[in-house]
């Protein structure tokens, strides 16, 4: 019947950890067994995907993979990450400072004596997920922003093929150099809307859970 099958499933999901998808709260028979959504870590997986494909589409491929070994490892050394990465040291360390310069990683500087020389200091270089979560939503917000005012502009711009369109008297397509610019207008809005609705949700995973 269909509560053993939905129980079986159920039971399956309980066994995935990566991410924790559901969670068997009561054990008993199939009928009076009680299962729980791991509505919290499936989006903070998310939240993580999120952050990494961003990265990676921001920073590149090299960066991504720093970020994930020290949110593994936690602070390390430049030559440390470098060998983890399987970077060359001077490409890591471009890397890091350009993360650390876009506010998505930390910085902490040790001295190792008690006089402040700078060859006795040790940098150590950490992910803070709270930190760059705020960071790559407030980059999502002002994406969101210059979209909104990209759109605003290009509907200004276009604002007699509206107007044509909104006039039955009038053919908007009176040639076929009409009909290109005008598909061409409305593609550009269609991309443009379609962007404010990607951006709409990734912010909402970022920020409404």
């Amino acid at each position: 019947g269909a509560i053993p099958n939905i129980y079986k499933v159920l039971v399956e999901l309980s066994k995935v950890r990566t991410p924790a998808v559901v969670e068997q709260v009561e054990i008993a028979p199939p009928a009076q067994a009680k299962f729980q959504i791991q509505t919290r870590r499936l989006v903070s997986y998310l939240q993580d995907q999120i952050i990494h494909q961003i990265i990676l589409d921001s920073h590149g491929e090299v960066a991504a993979r720093i970020c994930s070994i020290l949110k593994l490892q936690g602070y390390m050394e430049s030559d440390a990450i470098a060998n983890s990465a399987m970077v060359p040291a001077k490409d890591t360390r471009e890397v890091l400072h350009r993360l650390y310069r876009d506010d998505l990683i930390d910085l902490l500087n040790l001295n190792q004596g008690k006089q402040h020389n700078p060859s006795s200091m040790i940098f150590l270089w950490g992910f803070s997920r709270p930190r760059c979560l705020r960071k790559i939503s407030d980059n999502v917000c002002t994406a969101m922003c210059n979209i909104r005012l990209r759109r605003q502009h290009e509907a200004e711009v276009g604002n007699h093929w509206m107007e044509r369109a909104k006039d039955d008297s009038t053919d908007e397509n009176e040639n076929e150099v009409d009909k290109l610019l005008y598909n061409k207008f409305c593609t550009g809005l269609e991309r443009l809307d379609n962007a404010q609705v990607q951006l709409d949700e990734t912010l909402m995973a970022l920020k409404d859970y």
